[in-house]
């Protein structure tokens, strides 16, 4: 008879968390609500977010071509051009004897998915310097989103400024 109560008992602590636990539909419905009110917020901010990473990138990617190439410059004896074409929104990377300026070969051609704004030919020579001071300005798809780029002629060396 012992056993009997025991389990008796045993049931019923079962049946007693079993009628305790879970969520009413209202319950699951008001979290539901408040995630996509949550997501529709979010939207629109992650999607500014993701057009800023993609101007960031553009202009790291210049930046460090700029710098690459600058280095080459000065390793090879040879002088590296960067020919900005504004209506595509690329540019080359052409290699040049440092004697003659004649082309040697056309290294890369690199297209941003942002919008370059203005920018000048540059060409680093085997010193480091380049041939004149450049201003690289890229526009993202949000019209306040802009980095600027500038290459001293006097060191050669590139400085992103921007957001």
């Amino acid at each position: 008879m012992l056993k009997r109560k025991s389990q008796y008992k045993r049931l019923n602590f079962l049946s007693g968390i079993q009628a305790n636990s879970g969520f009413s539909l209202i319950e699951l419905l008001i979290v539901i609500s408040i995630i996509g009110i949550l997501t529709l917020l979010g939207i629109p901010l992650f999607r500014d977010f993701i057009q800023f990473s993609s101007l960031k990138s553009d202009a790291w990617k210049l930046v460090s071509d700029l710098r690459s190439y600058r280095q080459l410059a000065i390793i090879e004896h040879n002088n590296y051009s960067f020919v900005f074409d504004l209506n595509s929104d690329s540019y080359i990377i052409e290699q040049r004897n440092s004697g003659t300026n004649a082309l040697i070969a056309t290294v890369a051609t690199r297209t941003l998915s942002n919008d370059i704004t203005q920018a000048v030919d540059t060409t680093f020579m085997p010193k480091g310097q380049a041939n004149i001071a450049a201003q690289i300005n890229i526009k993202g798809k949000n019209s306040a989103d802009q980095v600027i780029i500038n290459v001293f002629a006097t060191t050669g060396l590139s400085k992103m400024t921007g957001p």
